[in-house]
């Protein structure tokens, strides 16, 4: 009789201990889908804030007319003659204009990546409350 009912509780244990490892075991399932769902989220917004800060930093160099390609100190026996030509002041307000423009898209990019993956935006959520 009493390993009848020895029998049962063990068998009652069991049965929690299933019921609780696979209460864990979804929860961390859970918490590995959100992580990965969130940095997905941080990547994308890392490759966007990079691509437009690429993007800005070549459109800046192919407006200046400045060129990396020669390297100083280059052993090429056929050298280049450069000739300066003095360029109008409007045109370089305008290419001024357009990298102050990317560098602000470049900016509010980053100010919203910073915004979306604060510690209090977390803080909010879990609390409920909104902006």
């Amino acid at each position: 009789m009493k390993e009848g009912l020895k029998s049962r509780v063990v068998a009652s244990r069991k049965k929690e201990l299933y019921q609780k490892s696979s209460q864990y075991k979804s929860a961390v399932t859970s918490d590995l889908n959100r992580l990965k769902f969130d940095l997905e989220q941080v990547g994308k917004n890392i490759l966007y804030i990079g691509g437009t800060l690429y993007v800005a930093y070549k459109l800046t160099k192919l407006l200046s007319g400045s060129s990396t390609d020669d390297a100083p100190g280059a052993t090429d026996e056929v050298r280049k003659v450069v000739t300066v030509r003095e360029t109008s002041p409007m045109v370089l307000k305008i290419k001024e204009q357009i990298a102050l423009f990317l560098l602000a898209l470049a900016f509010k990019k980053l100010k919203e990546f910073l915004k979306e993956n604060s510690p209090n935006r977390n803080e909010q959520e879990d609390t409920g409350d909104a902006e």
